[in-house]
């Protein structure tokens, strides 16, 4: 089988590739921004004293976590209209920031209580506690499970080439209709895919290590 393998198709269709692998790039770090500003407002919101934000927030985790999310996806897409590229960002922003939020406020509550009634009784709002007591260490405590949460974010880009976004995924499939050397293709998409997480990995681990202190 090694044999009859042609390397050299992947040269012929770097063009496609490169296209791809851009497109990948640009929607999982779309993906991973507005997933970590929806995700993170969302616990922020969880950890608020208030039974009704509790019951929203918590509804909001729960229906978007149980929905995988390709049906997201074909909801956005064939049932609501969303044009193509709208409705695979959005669809990764909701995805993962259902989990994020639930990443957020477990930070939150691993703050010790009595540094937020501190903040509270010297007269301080949510938002300056927020900003100045919980976030900077909640940041800290909440970096290796975020890291985890991005790379999702790279791995389920690959389901927007089902409504014909020209990803990494989309361009595989195409030289593989094209030429038939799927295994090339996909071995090429994949070792990129690991790239990419890598990449995302490598900035994580130095924020990390960064913020933590020797």
């Amino acid at each position: 089988m090694l044999q009859s393998l042609d390397w050299s198709i992947l040269w012929q269709f770097r063009a496609a590739l490169w296209n791809g692998l851009l497109t990948t790039l640009w929607i999982s770090a779309v993906g991973i921004l507005g997933s970590t500003l929806a995700g993170v407002a969302v616990g922020c919101l969880a950890a608020v004293p208030s039974l009704l934000l509790r019951r929203l927030t918590a509804s909001y985790t729960e229906l978007l976590r149980n929905l995988p999310v390709i049906v997201k996806l074909f909801f956005l897409y064939f049932v609501l209209g969303v044009p193509a590229i709208p409705a695979a960002l959005l669809t990764l922003i909701l995805h993962q920031s259902a989990y994020i939020a639930d990443v957020t406020r477990a930070g939150i509550r691993s703050v010790p209580r009595g540094q937020v009634d501190a903040g509270l009784s010297l007269g301080h709002g949510w938002w300056q506690i927020y900003r100045h007591i919980l976030l900077p260490q909640v940041l800290r405590i909440v970096i290796p499970p975020m890291t985890t949460q991005y790379v999702s974010v790279v791995k389920n880009s690959a389901v927007v080439a089902l409504i014909s976004v020209e990803d990494l995924t989309y361009q595989t499939q195409e030289i593989n209709v094209e030429t038939f050397r799927g295994f090339e293709a996909a071995t090429a998409a994949t070792v990129l895919y690991i790239a990419i997480s890598a990449v995302v990995i490598g900035a994580m681990t130095r924020l990390y290590a960064r913020l933590a202190g020797p």
